[in-house]
């Protein structure tokens, strides 16, 4: 019985992603990926620790995820899109389209204590920081977003950060103590920072944060 734990955890994560994405409402949607996250992450810790993994539960949240961070966060981003015409289709479009190919290729790789490319949810969790933002009334970010080439610009960038070979770091080997995880810990500490911070921004500000620090640890051995 225990062996289906972490398939119960995925499709938490999917049921969550689907039920934001039929109701396209920026907060609500945000917290139900917010749970989507969570429940991403039990799924791959009660796999490990009830030695659960299988090829089945592997593409099922390959599944899951790609609704979850991939779909219904595109769709929501869409629905702040400052173009009136199809061309503002394209933004969302690269967001999904980068998405499945992501998760495609993860599924093809051998396990890692690593990332190569960008991890869908840090993608998704970017967009939820945007996204509680604007609901909240942030000036700033609902200007930013109604410029042509801000709502341009964010997906392509994203879709080249998960379609890249850049090393990311990730938090399976974080056993190994503080020397091996400097990286971990300066981003665990940079998160209580950003939450004092601005507690929407920082979902945003976390997934640019990772970004450089994996970036930062690639090329200076000293962080890693």
């Amino acid at each position: 019985m225990t062996k289906f734990i972490p398939s119960i955890f995925t499709s938490i994560n999917l049921i969550c992603g689907f039920i934001a994405l039929i109701i396209g409402d920026h907060y609500v949607g945000s917290l139900l990926l917010l749970f989507a996250v969570g429940f991403d992450v039990m799924d791959g810790l009660a796999a490990r620790a009830l030695n659960a993994q299988s090829e089945i539960g592997k593409e099922l949240d390959s599944l899951a995820d790609l609704v979850s961070f991939g779909i219904a966060p595109a769709y929501l981003y869409y629905l702040l899109s400052p173009i009136d015409t199809w061309v503002g289709f394209i933004p969302p479009c690269i967001l999904v389209a980068s998405s499945a190919l992501r998760l495609a290729i993860f599924n093809t790789k051998p396990s890692s204590d690593s990332f190569s490319g960008l991890p869908t949810p840090a993608t998704a969790l970017f967009l939820i920081g945007i996204f509680l933002a604007h609901s909240d009334g942030n000036l700033d970010i609902v200007n930013l977003l109604n410029n042509s080439i801000i709502y341009f610009g964010i997906p392509f960038f994203f879709a080249a950060m998960m379609l890249s070979k850049i090393k990311m770091f990730s938090f399976k080997n974080i056993n190994k103590g503080i020397s091996q995880n400097k990286a971990q810990l300066i981003f665990l500490l940079s998160m209580v920072a950003f939450a004092l911070l601005d507690v929407n921004l920082a979902f945003s500000l976390c997934a640019l944060n990772y970004i450089f620090l994996s970036i930062l640890s690639n090329r200076f051995s000293t962080l890693k």
